[in-house]
């Protein structure tokens, strides 16, 4: 989007890039992004924090969502302003980023802060990442900022129902076999032998699917070594001495 030149600015010196002397080659930005990025220095330079700072931040990561000095000052901004309402239309805002930007790791760390401001509701929150990972199953930041959601806000109850969704789907999902070890070691569920003896049966449902997947085998392996399983009935006997390849 191109940001207007108008007098909201007007009384901004530009400050342009300062690429030395003897540049070897010069990046040939744009004419928009060249007078954006000015104004944004001259505002970091001021130390300015009003809401056309937080305005012109919008134009800076809308050019290159990937500056993180764009989203640092844009929270500078919003802690200044201290506005429930600009908060909560950041967490608008954000998520239309993040769709727009979903491996973008600029964008899953400002929602956080943005999230511990507004306190959303954690189901449509969770609801949201999980719009993501539809897109992309393995998307690593959506991953992250899942879990980091669900330490700061809750909603464990149904992280292993949603995770034996994916594998149903999927059960090659090396993503969500790790959130399901993860939700375990988090909720302290591996110190209980009748929720380990639930897992591995999990685990056996799917490996009886297709023995040659290495993602239960090295589930069931992670549950054996993190609990005081190793012998448990629910797992029978052990499989043919070559599919122990998969353990690593």
């Amino acid at each position: 989007r191109k940001m207007a030149t108008n007098d909201e600015f007007a009384d901004l010196e530009p400050l342009p890039q300062d690429d030395g002397p003897d540049a070897v080659v010069r990046i040939r930005y744009s004419q928009n992004f060249r007078e954006t990025m000015d104004r944004f220095r001259a505002i970091l330079v001021r130390e300015e924090v009003g809401e056309r700072a937080l305005r012109l931040t919008e134009h800076v990561v809308n050019l290159n969502a990937a500056n993180y000095t764009a989203w640092a000052h844009r929270r500078r901004c919003l802690e200044a302003l201290a506005s429930d309402e600009l908060w909560e239309r950041e967490l608008e805002w954000s998520a239309e980023m993040a769709v727009d930007n979903p491996k973008n790791y600029q964008v899953w760390f400002h929602r956080r802060r943005v999230v511990e401001r507004a306190r959303p509701d954690v189901g449509a929150e969770l609801a949201f990442v999980a719009e993501a990972l539809e897109e992309d199953a393995k998307n690593y930041h959506a991953w992250g900022y899942r879990q980091w959601l669900l330490r700061t806000l809750g909603g464990w109850e149904h992280e292993l129902s949603y995770c034996a969704k994916l594998l149903d789907d999927d059960c090659f999902n090396n993503s969500a076999w790790n959130q399901r070890m993860f939700v375990l070691q988090e909720t302290g569920a591996l110190k209980d032998p009748g929720a380990v003896r639930t897992e591995l049966s999990f685990a056996r449902k799917h490996l009886e699917a297709g023995a040659d997947n290495a993602a239960p085998w090295n589930y069931a392996l992670g549950l054996v070594e993190a609990s005081d399983c190793a012998e448990d009935a629910a797992w029978g006997p052990p499989p043919p001495p070559p599919l122990f390849f998969f353990l690593g």
